[in-house]
């Protein structure tokens, strides 16, 4: 009987394909550049607990790059964060998640910003339809393991940026992420927990880079911890020597302007 039940069971799960449609039904637009814009969407998944939705959410954002802020599976809430590139500061997308397996979708943009509206309708069905019914949490996903490719001088351009909006988002953006950095040796120093060498900061090295005002006078530098084993190669380096780097985002020195990136190692 136990056989026979399970086929009936699987038929009556709602797929994809039945939930087609619907995410894009549901997707409003309100507001205006001016004042800011919202977006908004959602679907019904039946069988899916409020908690199970959050953690599904969750790990969606995380495949998908996204900042996850805040998530909590008791309230049936969820804040992300669109990562900040060069079109944008840095977008919120709000989700909510309730009792009957419904759970939508909000994203403001700033005021003056300008969006394409069928994009973000796409990127959010895109989510949406992924949901599956369930009622216990799925297992964490992990962050991605691909670095993520950048130059020492635009790390060091978002990391500004993220403190003049708000400094606790640092943590949220950057900490334990793998980045592969890009630049030109600079110099080193030796301590006690081995040896850092620090990228070359000269804006000239960034065609079309512009610092603000107040980095035209104190550079956010970035350095980098090597790992153990690469202490040979360390030592090899001269000043204006090309660097390319992986590590993990360790902190940022706020009274020195610096950026710690750990346990580097040349890039394969």
């Amino acid at each position: 009987m136990k056989g026979k039940l399970l086929p009936l069971l699987i038929l009556l799960l709602p797929s994809a394909s039945a939930l087609a449609g619907k995410c894009e039904d549901n997707f409003t637009k309100s507001g205006n550049p001016l004042k800011g814009t919202e977006y908004s969407t959602s679907v019904t998944v039946p069988g899916l607990s409020v908690a199970s939705a959050v953690g599904q959410m969750n790990n969606i954002a995380v495949s998908d790059g996204m900042n996850v802020i805040d998530a909590n599976s008791e309230s049936g809430s969820l804040l992300l964060e669109v990562s900040p590139n060069v079109a944008h500061r840095g977008l919120q997308v709000y989700v909510t998640a309730v009792a009957d397996g419904t759970v939508t979708m909000l994203m403001k943009t700033r005021r003056g910003a300008l969006a394409n509206a069928d994009s973000i309708k796409t990127s959010m069905c895109k989510m949406l339809y992924q949901l599956k019914p369930g009622k216990a949490p799925p297992k964490a996903a992990g962050g991605s393991a691909k670095p993520i490719s950048i130059s020492a001088i635009k790390l060091a351009d978002e990391v500004s940026k993220t403190v003049q909006d708000n400094v606790a988002m640092l943590d949220v953006r950057n900490k334990g992420k793998t980045y592969r950095v890009s630049g030109y040796f600079l110099g080193s120093e030796s301590g006690s927990g081995g040896l850092s060498v620090f990228y070359d900061m000269k804006p000239s090295l960034l065609p079309g880079f512009i610092p603000s005002s107040r980095d035209a006078i104190v550079f956010t530098r970035v350095m980098c911890h090597m790992a153990s084993d690469q202490r040979g190669y360390s030592m090899t380096l001269r000043k204006g020597d090309k660097l390319d780097l992986v590590g993990t985002f360790d902190s940022y020195q706020a009274d020195t302007r610096l950026i710690h990136i750990g346990n580097c190692r040349v890039a394969k």
